[in-house]
């Protein structure tokens, strides 16, 4: 498979590239992490205008109509950059889905997410539940719908207008555009690794119209299943990102650190802890672009997806953790920033299931094809 970039898809990371570079600066990051938000809205004004938060969205909204892949290349480079911005929940994980099964009326939304006026975001994860059985359930009530359950870890809800959950309606799976002022729907903010502002969210007999449904509850498991794969592939590609700034970081500081009149690099244990973080920075990379070309081209391969989950959490994790051992003692000093690398990878490795759970879906898809 051939991952070399196209000439637009250099100039769209060069373009997103240089505007995370000129504003995320160390001093920057602390002052959005202190903010109540934590929310750099002023950057996600300049993506807007630059129509960078429309590139996976249709042009009829917009957006500039590109693929998966090109919007999976952006948020590498926003996992480089550790910039605090809603990419994944709103363009991943809500407004993909949106553009491909929402109503006209729903994918009206999608024309704000453009402007950079409008943010969503998705409640995937339960407590104790797996993200394709979700035990928030939905009922059929008049003309609408009642929907009764509870939901943790729902990134940037604070700042959303609508939120996708998806429910279970008796023996099928539906999702549903909820608006996140309506009545019985209450959210507590959560603490998070990687100041990451995530909400714990009840919904209380809340009352939604017929409208709120997205596509049909026939496909209500088919579009789940598009729609976590489409954001752990996004999460792996912010991995990536992360886990690739982080290696060059350390490979610098070994190279300018001297301990007993040399560089650090020199000595054998550094440099093939470096070689080592050289390699899982490639498999992670590769699977990433992997499973988002396959998913791009509208395949469903939870192989690829799950071999990418892999990747990221265990060698994310090995790359944050050398990362971390290299530097020694400075790595925990709030004021150089290889520990902000650090916290994402880790975020990241237990969001939407860790290296365990990937291999297990590993085993099962292997189990499960023919020979």
């Amino acid at each position: 498979m051939d991952f070399s970039l196209t000439e637009t898809q250099q100039d769209l990371t060069t373009l997103i590239g240089q505007i995370l570079g000129d504003r995320m600066t160390l001093q920057h990051l602390k002052a959005v992490e202190r903010s109540g938000d934590a929310f750099d809205r002023d950057t996600w004004g300049e993506l807007a205008k630059a129509n960078l938060l429309g590139v996976a969205i249709p042009e009829a909204h917009g957006g500039l109509g590109f693929g998966f892949l090109d919007l999976c290349l952006v948020l590498q480079e926003v996992g480089r950059h550790v910039a605090p911005l809603p990419l994944v929940p709103c363009l991943v994980s809500a407004a993909l889905p949106i553009a491909q099964f929402g109503s006209d009326a729903q994918q009206a939304l999608l024309d704000g997410v453009t402007a950079g006026t409008t943010v969503l975001t998705a409640a995937l994860t339960e407590l104790l539940s797996p993200t394709d059985a979700p035990t928030t359930t939905a009922k059929a009530d008049g003309d609408g719908w009642r929907i009764d359950g509870v939901k943790s870890c729902v990134p940037y809800f604070h700042v959303a207008s609508h939120v996708l959950v998806p429910a279970t309606v008796d023996d099928d799976l539906a999702l549903f555009l909820v608006p996140t002022d309506a009545a019985g729907l209450r959210a507590t903010r959560q603490e998070t690794e990687n100041f990451e502002p995530q909400s714990h969210v009840e919904l209380d007999g809340v009352r939604v119209g017929g409208d709120a449904l997205l596509g049909e509850v026939a496909r209500g498991r088919e579009m789940l299943d598009w729609t976590l794969a489409r954001t752990t592939v996004a999460l792996c590609a912010i991995v990536s990102g992360v886990a690739d700034r982080a290696m060059r970081i350390t490979a610098q500081y070994s190279i300018d650190r001297k301990q007993f009149d040399r560089q650090i690099a020199t000595f054998q244990a550094v440099g093939q802890r470096m070689a080592e973080c050289f390699i899982d920075n490639q498999g992670i990379e590769l699977t990433m672009l992997q499973a988002a070309t396959h998913l791009d081209e509208g395949r469903v391969v939870p192989l690829e997806v799950a071999t990418a989950k892999f990747w990221a959490a265990e060698g994310g994790s090995r790359i944050g953790h050398a990362a971390l051992h290299i530097h020694g003692g400075i790595s925990i000093d709030v004021d150089y920033p290889i520990h902000r690398y650090f916290l994402w990878i880790k975020q990241i490795e237990f969001t939407l299931g860790s290296a365990s759970p990937s291999l297990l879906k590993i085993g099962r898809e292997l189990a499960d094809t023919p020979a």
